[in-house]
């Protein structure tokens, strides 16, 4: 259902609503002005009875009602038939038989109004409501005129249909001018995912200011956008970089292949040939077993093998295994520990994140270098003081196959960080590069989350 029909739908679900709102209100108004004239006859008949207990007469009270003519001028009255026959007041001879409250219709009375138009007195129309019962001496009749009541109820009909035709067109014209903007947005939307779907990635429909749930999905359709772009962008370097890296040892396994073949139609042996080939076929097996460990981390499996791991005892075993290597290399190792904390984490993958770390610091960084691995709080991570990564290429640094050295001549795939980088989101870790406070070299941290992480 389009925005401008549910708006329109919404609108005569308010027109509905309105009438049966309207029809409970006449209701309820009806009940509630027969209550408060019945009550007030009520009290007028306890009063007048009061008053005839403390002496008052019945031609004095009668009196104060109405005059002695024929016809009624008022909008009260009161008629009392004493046990001895004499009626006092206006006569009603059908009333005093009766008891409690009684409806009155206008042919009981003559009783005169002015014609708004010609302004002559013609009979009213007017209905009656009175109350009959006991006092002492005989039976009291006090009435009132429903004139006020039936005009109000009269009226009521039409305010209600002058105020909900009001309401009604301010209801459907907002309703629809809402509609439409709503079904201008969504029109909006609906194009760009057209043109995302047909490959066209640039597109952005996402307003300067966000303002209401449109615009928010608007802004989430934009960083999904966005994220897809990269991520193919990715893919596409990926694929550039993955050619480079296999067309090259390949062509160098082809050229090796050759020589042998030459030499074994010679009649020579070439063990030295041989062995450079498996060589070479073993770093393109590596470069695949890196790919497919990356592939693996990053499908979530391994999250089932997530153990509680404190990160001070994870650091001491790194650092037993590895100070020894770094030291070989002439260059120093420190280990520097505050406050750990408790993760959820896969040991091994960690040990792995780690040992590619220091690999890294030990082919970028100069012999005699400094390595410290340090802990601190929910924070694990390795720095060094070395040539360090320009900021620029931080981001690039941690996608698969990404090298800073175009012409790929040294040893590597450029697989170790992309390796680290997936084993921080399995951990929901996020990854920071930055420069020492130093001010030369590369610090690399994980930084773990507070759901991943306990007190120790």
């Amino acid at each position: 259902m389009s925005a401008l029909r549910q708006a329109f739908a919404l609108t005569l679900v308010f027109l509905g609503v309105l009438l049966a709102t309207g029809l409970l209100a006449d209701v309820s108004i009806r009940a509630n002005l027969n209550q408060t004239i019945d009550n007030e006859l009520l009290d007028k008949f306890d009063q007048i009875k009061t008053d005839l207990s403390r002496g008052a007469t019945y031609q004095s009270i009668a009196g104060s009602y109405q005059s002695e003519s024929e016809h009624f001028s008022v909008d009260e009255f009161i008629s009392f038939k004493s046990d001895t026959g004499k009626i006092y007041g206006y006569p009603i001879p059908d009333l005093y038989g009766e008891t409690g409250f009684i409806n009155l219709a206008p042919y009981y009375f003559h009783e005169d109004e002015e014609d708004e138009e010609s302004g002559e007195h013609v009979e009213s129309e007017t209905s009656w409501r009175a109350y009959v019962g006991r006092v002492p001496g005989g039976t009291l009749v006090v009435g009132a005129s429903l004139r006020t009541r039936n005009q109000l109820l009269n009226t009521l009909p039409y305010a209600f249909l002058f105020s909900g035709g009001v309401m009604m067109l301010i209801t459907l014209g907002g309703g629809l001018w809402f509609g439409w903007r709503a079904q201008r947005r969504l029109s909006k939307i609906t194009h760009a995912l057209d043109q995302i779907a047909a490959g066209d990635l640039t597109t952005r429909i996402a307003p300067q200011d966000c303002k209401d749930d449109l615009d928010i999905l608007s802004v989430k359709l934009d960083d999904t956008t966005q994220r897809l772009a990269t991520t193919l962008q990715q893919v596409r370097d990926l694929s550039v970089n993955i050619a480079h890296d296999l067309k090259t040892p390949l062509t160098r396994l082809r050229a090796q292949l050759e020589q042998t073949q030459e030499q074994n139609l010679k009649g020579i042996s070439d063990a030295e040939g041989v062995a450079a080939a498996l060589r070479k076929t073993d770093e393109l097996l590596e470069v695949f077993d890196a790919l497919l460990r990356i592939s693996r981390i990053q499908s979530g499996e391994r999250k089932k093998q997530f153990q509680q791991l404190q990160l001070d005892t994870l650091a001491n075993e790194v650092a037993e295994i590895y100070q020894a290597v770094i030291e070989e290399t002439g260059r120093s190792f420190s280990l520097e520990i505050n406050e750990a904390t408790t993760i959820n984490a896969d040991r091994v993958l960690l040990i792995q994140a780690l040992a590619n770390l220091i690999e890294n610091a030990l082919r970028h960084t100069p012999q005699d270098a400094q390595v410290t691995l340090f802990v601190s709080g929910n924070t694990l991570g390795l720095r060094d003081n070395g040539p360090g990564i320009p900021v620029e290429f931080y981001p690039r640094v941690l996608e698969p196959m990404f090298r800073m050295e175009k012409s790929r001549s040294t040893p590597g795939a450029g697989l170790g960080l992309a390796l680290v980088k997936a084993i921080a989101d399995l951990h929901q870790a996020e990854l920071i590069l930055s420069a020492p406070a130093s001010g030369s070299g590369l610090s690399i941290e994980f930084v773990f989350a507070k759901e991943q992480t306990g007190a120790n």
